[in-house]
């Protein structure tokens, strides 16, 4: 069960808010936490609000949608059922 799995960064946090969660940890920003300084948002290479943005409306600059379409076609597979064999 993912009950966030429909949300966008900017409506978690209003939950965040909503639920009492301290706002240095609604502030921190996401990080896969793979090394000091890292964060999604460099990684991507596009902000969270412009990510939400497109999410929400399918809107955004021809970059911000170039990168936003490589990254879900590289990550198609997650998405996808596994096979499961026949017997």
């Amino acid at each position: 069960i993912m009950p966030l799995g429909n949300l966008v960064k900017e409506q978690v946090k209003e939950l965040a808010r909503f639920l009492g969660i301290p706002q240095p940890i609604i502030d921190k920003p996401p990080s896969a936490g793979l090394w000091d300084g890292q964060t999604d948002e460099s990684e991507m290479g596009i902000s969270y609000e412009a990510l939400d943005s497109f999410i929400l409306t399918g809107e955004a600059s021809d970059e911000v949608r170039k990168k936003i379409e490589k990254m879900m076609a590289g990550s198609a597979h997650k998405r996808s059922l596994l096979p499961i064999p026949e017997f």
